[in-house]
Parts: structure tokens; C-alpha cells; sequence
């Protein structure tokens, strides 16, 4: 009864295993492209004041890593919120990161660091400006690469003020992407 368990065992072990091992030995792909989605969380002093909704954020990313460890890669997209006293801004980023990522099998944590332009609009009741303005960001996420498959999700913070309104916020997005 107990070699039964231990054969058992074992096949368990190398049936769960096995892919990894594969992945493991897969090609490195070092260029993708993502489409991220999800919630912009306004955390900005002056959005508290309007009482700014959580609003919604896309972004194309395109990217190339180096190495397996680290990469560079630039995104374009767009996010906005609205609120009170006819409170509506949005900004498409035009931005650059460093990519940091540790591959572990198929999985891979990373962190980004970056910052670009943003052509922000704001409106309120008593103001409605479009500027360019330059911002940072700071992100974690995690990837699931299956071959040239690749799912995620990231969590990116913001640091903007766009007509002289502080809209720092945090990005919480799900993506689909591709590895090649």
C-alpha cells in the first residue's frame, strides 16, 4: 500500500512539474505587446476635494527586454475621472519604463520605473485647459507567459498635476498580451 502512494506521488509530482521543466527550456522572447485594462483610483488632493469618481484606464504597451531580468519598454494610452462641480480630467501618456523582471518558469514578477508626457484635459466649473505635462510612474505586476501567450495584472501609481490640479492616482489593470 505504501509503494502505491509513493508511485503515486511521484507521478503527481513529475505530471505538475513537467511543464515547468518545459517551460523552462522554452526559446527567451525577448519583444511583447499588451493590452492593459482597468481602474484609475484618483488619489490626488485636489480630486478629493470634487469628490473624483474612479474613473477607467487603457494602455498599448510595447516592450523589449534585454535580458530575461531587464527591458525597456513605452506605453500610450488613456485614463480619466470625473466628479464634483463639473469636474472632468483625462491624459493620454506618451511613457517610457525600465523594466525589472525575475522569470521563474512561466511565471514573472517585475517592477517598472518610468516617466513621459502626458497631453492632460481638465474642466471644472471654473476652468477648462488642455496642457502637456511630464509625469513618473512606478508600477509592480505579474505575468503569466504560456509560449507567446501572455496574461497579467499591474498596479501603477501616478505622479501628474495637470493645470495646476494634483490628479496623482493609482492604475490597477488585467492584460492580454503577446510575446515574440
Amino acid at each position: 500500500m505504501k509503494i502505491t502512494r509513493v508511485v503515486l506521488l511521484v507521478a503527481a509530482a513529475f505530471l505538475l512539474l513537467a511543464p515547468v521543466a518545459h517551460a523552462q527550456q522554452a526559446p527567451f522572447l525577448p519583444s511583447y505587446f499588451s493590452l492593459m485594462g482597468g481602474a484609475y483610483v484618483p488619489e490626488g488632493t485636489d480630486l478629493d476635494a470634487d469628490n473624483a469618481d474612479t474613473g477607467f484606464t487603457g494602455l498599448l504597451v510595447f516592450g523589449y527586454m534585454a535580458n530575461p531580468f531587464v527591458g525597456f519598454q513605452t506605453d500610450i494610452g488613456y485614463f480619466e475621472t470625473s466628479g464634483d462641480n463639473n469636474l472632468q480630467v483625462s491624459a493620454i501618456p506618451v511613457v517610457v519604463s525600465l523594466k525589472v523582471g525575475i522569470p521563474i518558469a512561466f511565471i514573472e514578477p517585475y517592477a517598472l520605473f518610468g516617466g513621459g508626457v502626458y497631453f492632460a484635459s481638465t474642466e471644472t466649473a471654473f476652468l477648462n485647459d488642455n496642457t502637456i505635462e511630464f509625469g513618473a510612474h512606478a508600477a509592480a505586476g505579474i505575468n503569466f507567459n504560456f509560449g507567446r501567450f501572455q496574461i497579467g495584472a499591474e498596479s501603477r501609481y501616478i505622479w501628474l498635476e495637470a493645470s495646476g490640479l494634483n490628479v496623482d492616482g493609482l492604475m490597477v489593470m488585467g492584460k492580454l498580451g503577446t510575446r515574440f
